[in-house]
């Protein structure tokens, strides 16, 4: 009986050394399908080609506490709010659609008049 609670306690022991402590992994999700809103605070949100377009201080949720739209602050200093189904999230990282035409205005440069043309 002894050598059972000696397995059976190595087993949890490298059960426990094998994840990363405070670690939080899951496949990437869409916020619209999570039933409460993830902490993000400060978490980097990214369009779907890796570039990092902001930072995320909150999640809206909706009158049941379920994610509603993604609020963050992007490099230019501007507010975008973008609703939960076009928002997903891996556990640390948040990535906007790229195609919403909020992301789409982030990453495109303005054309800058001159006296020339």
């Amino acid at each position: 009986m002894s050598a059972f609670r000696i397995a059976a306690a190595s087993t949890l022991v490298l059960l426990a050394l094998s994840v990363p402590a405070g670690a939080e992994t899951m496949a990437p999700t869409a916020l619209n399908s999570l039933t409460a809103a993830p902490n993000v605070a400060a978490a980097q949100v990214m369009d779907q080609h890796g570039r990092v377009i902001g930072t995320a201080p909150r999640i809206q949720t909706d009158h049941e506490g379920k994610p509603a739209a993604l609020a963050f602050t992007a490099h230019d200093g501007k507010t975008v709010v973008l609703g939960a189904g076009a928002v997903s999230f891996d556990g640390s990282v948040l990535v906007a659609d790229s195609q919403q035409p909020q992301v789409v205005a982030l990453n495109t440069t303005p054309n800058l008049r001159t006296g020339v043309n």
